[in-house]
């Protein structure tokens, strides 16, 4: 059986091309003249490169270039340079991007930390990078090491809370949607982030930006997770009402409040709706409904942001972080708990017809004796709904007052008037109802 020839790399092949175009040159003594009429003559043929569909011309002066190359170091000087350059060239782009990350949120951590904790996370495989390549990378990246000490002497620092459930970021990002005839609209998608763990617990696009959206939101989070110690937000007007502020402090949740036009202050929550704009809402069908937006939200969260490896976790998903440190944590609130912070108690005059007014609805109570006193009303900030009111500590009734219904005839008891319409909400509707049930 014959041998079986080995056959040229792709290299190799083109050296031999090469050289089989001027390597008859090398063994003749041609003055420099005569080697240019030869080079110039030979340049005017075609020549089928290896690989190659069509035939090609090389200008004289590459054959020359290939001539002395040739003469200097043989077949192997006329060998293609690779077109790879740079170094790192093992890591993905993804995995580059998410090591330079990791060395910009953190940079007087060591290359060799980093790398430790990207290969006990997976986001790179062992032995797949040196400490050394990695180091360049961050040098070509322009992101070297930072003393710790220099790092320290900014003016504004990098924090992180202790633990999940430490601190909560609430911030509302502005989506544009376009209906089916092209024509854009707003919604307002509310989110809540831990910040230790940048876990997103609630997410929940909105027609509106007002205190009763923040409050829905925040107490769907506050059902399914143990209650933070604290809650972080910026100046906006859902967030400076004073049903929050008393809410938040029966629930023992400390309010704290970012200085205005300082949005740095706000990075973590920043970054976050840059990445949500970035690989979800800029993608949005022309048509989508507020469902169809809030069922891209929930899937972005699950499929995307929150299995995805975090720069500023070091590689850790926030799924992993948060779930560990949950454990740590106390119960979430009840539905009875929350109601009961929500409720809030105004102070309402009777008028001589016995009526009052509570957020532009006009009530009425039972017993004229009540003219020109002022009643105790306890009301649902949610639904604007009156649960009970009081004169003195003793139960008035309330209703609803109902001018077409008390014409041409004796006034209705207020208990049989007809109750107010109220826009749904699952999160009012839930509160409310375990108002109703027992202890």
């Amino acid at each position: 059986m014959p041998m079986k020839l080995p056959e040229p790399t792709k290299a190799e092949a083109m050296a031999l091309f090469r050289l089989g175009i001027v390597g008859d040159l090398l063994t003749r003594d041609l003055p420099a003249g005569e080697l240019r009429a030869e080079l110039v003559a030979r340049a005017a043929e075609r020549y089928r490169a290896p690989g190659a569909t069509a035939s090609q011309q090389f200008h004289w002066k590459t054959l020359q270039a290939w001539y002395y190359a040739a003469k200097r170091g043989g077949h192997k000087a006329l060998m293609p340079a690779s077109r790879k350059q740079g170094f790192a060239l093992a890591l993905t782009p993804e995995q580059r991007d998410l090591l330079v990350q990791i060395r910009s949120e953190r940079p007087s951590v060591a290359a060799s930390l980093i790398l430790d904790v990207a290969v006990r996370e997976g986001v790179v495989a062992a032995d797949q990078v040196s400490v050394s390549t990695l180091r360049r990378l961050f040098a070509e990246a322009g992101v070297p090491r930072v003393a710790a000490n220099r790092a320290q002497r900014r003016d504004r620092r990098r924090w992180e809370a202790a633990h999940v459930g430490a601190l909560w970021h609430a911030d509302v990002c502005h989506v544009w949607v376009r209906d089916l005839a092209g024509v854009p609209h707003k919604v307002y998608v509310h989110g809540l982030l831990d910040d230790h763990s940048r876990y997103v617990l609630a997410l929940e696009a909105r027609a509106s930006e007002q205190e009763t959206d923040a409050l829905s939101v925040l107490c769907s989070a506050l059902l399914r997770f143990p209650a933070p110690d604290a809650l972080y937000l910026d100046r906006g007007a859902c967030y400076r009402g004073e049903v929050l502020a008393l809410a938040t402090a029966r629930l023992d949740v400390k309010l704290i409040h970012a200085q205005p036009h300082d949005p740095q202050a706000r990075g973590k929550m920043e970054r976050f709706w840059r990445t949500l704009r970035q690989r979800c809402t800029d993608h949005l069908p022309t048509g989508a409904s507020l469902h169809d937006v809030n069922a891209a939200l929930l899937a972005f969260l699950d499929a995307d942001y929150h299995a995805k490896p975090h720069s500023s976790l070091m590689g850790e998903t926030p799924a992993k972080r948060f779930q560990t440190g949950l454990s740590a944590l106390g119960r979430p609130r009840t539905a009875k708990e929350l109601a009961h912070a929500l409720e809030i108690t105004v102070h309402r005059r009777v008028a001589g017809d016995a009526t009052f007014s509570v957020d532009g609805r006009t009530f009425e109570v039972s017993g004229r004796h009540l003219a020109h006193k002022v009643i105790d009303v306890v009301v649902d900030p949610l639904t604007g709904a009156i649960l009970r009111a009081s004169y003195q500590d003793k139960p008035v009734v309330v209703g609803v007052c109902d001018p077409a219904l008390n014409r041409g005839r004796r006034r209705a008891k207020p208990e049989d008037a007809p109750s107010t319409s109220i826009p749904f909400d699952p999160i009012a509707a839930l509160l409310a109802q375990a108002r109703k049930e027992k202890p």
